[in-house]
């Protein structure tokens, strides 16, 4: 079998990444028909298609989309191996792209970054924890802000911190002049949650079921900000990371009598991109802010764990206690 053409495969990746020949040929620095003749090579030579080129678009074709799929990881590969050789000790430049499911705890630590490092380009991702861990596994994320992170051997885990989850109501609501909302409270209440893949709805209708309480009702939110509205309305009883409430007078945030709910949050990467001197020296400042929190998380867990290899303890990283019964 003959070898690849990486510099076909190069004017491929440049295209597919940058959605056109007239783009991809200025990352390149070459002209638009070399670029054009390199990816027409590539599919003559396997008898391919990987450009769907009619109505003046340029989309993948399916061979295309899997292809870009392993030339991300390739050229991953490439950077990191470059950075490893070369021995790279000042961050003078380069890009690192951040992916989180909230804004809250990844801006600080973009912001502290970004003043310790000024050099690398920084952007940031907010989506649900699945497409994080996709562009994680994809290597279009560096590195990620989560809550939600499954027991897989590829990625390297760090906790950042742990929160404990409060109750959201409006101010006028008769319960908001307790001291703590007990779960009993809440079976005549209608709630406010967020999506059913929301860790923090998991955590909540855990510690419902835990304690065999039903609501009188639920309203599907798709997001916080949202959820914030809704409860300031009088549609219902919210939930929220008490880190993630930045304080509003038309709301009350409450302890919840009865049960240990948190929130725990970890950055994560790839295992075999820790390495590239960009994510290293995030994880780095990561670290220090763990060590800086007010709750971090168990020292018992430690920065290369997993939340499915710290479930033996009676505190479950990203679980409600007690231990909940799935309804």
């Amino acid at each position: 079998m003959k070898s690849m053409n990486f510099a076909q495969l190069r004017a491929f990746h440049a295209v597919a990444t940058e959605g056109g020949f007239t783009k991809a040929a200025r990352l390149l620095n070459v002209t638009q028909p070399t670029c054009s003749q390199e990816v027409k090579a590539l599919e003559e030579t396997y008898g391919v298609t990987l450009f769907d080129r009619s109505n003046r678009q340029v989309v993948l074709t399916e061979v295309g989309t899997a292809l870009f799929a392993v030339t991300r990881r390739l050229f991953a590969a490439e950077q990191e191996a470059m950075e490893l050789l070369a021995g790279v000790r000042h961050l003078d430049g380069g890009t690192l792209a951040v992916g989180a499911d909230g804004p809250f705890h990844a801006v600080p630590l973009i912001a502290r970054f970004t003043c310790a490092h000024p050099g690398p380009t920084v952007t940031l991702a907010v989506g649900n924890s699945r497409t994080m861990l996709e562009g994680l596994m994809e290597t279009r994320i560096d590195v990620a802000v989560l809550a939600d992170v499954p027991g897989d051997s590829r990625l390297y885990v760090l906790p950042l911190r742990r929160d404990p989850v409060r109750a959201l109501l409006p101010k006028a609501h008769p319960l908001a002049r307790r001291r703590a909302v007990a779960l009993s409270d809440l079976t005549a209440e209608r709630l406010v949650l967020r999506e059913p893949g929301s860790m923090t709805r998991r955590l909540v209708e855990r510690a419902l079921a835990a304690a065999e309480v039903t609501p009188a009702a639920i309203i599907e939110i798709q997001s916080r900000e949202a959820v914030v509205e809704a409860v300031a309305a009088g549609l219902g009883i919210g939930f929220t990371s008490a880190a993630e409430f930045t304080g509003d007078g038309r709301l009350v945030l409450l302890p919840i009598a009865g049960a240990e709910i948190e929130m725990d949050e970890y950055v994560v990467c790839l295992r075999e991109r820790r390495r590239l001197a960009v994510v290293r020296a995030f994880l780095d400042l990561a670290r220090e802010v763990a060590a800086e929190a007010s709750g971090p998380l168990s020292s018992g867990l430690s920065a290369a764990a997993t939340p499915a290899s710290a479930a033996a303890g009676p505190r479950t990283a990203g679980h409600a206690a007690p231990a909940p019964r799935r309804r």
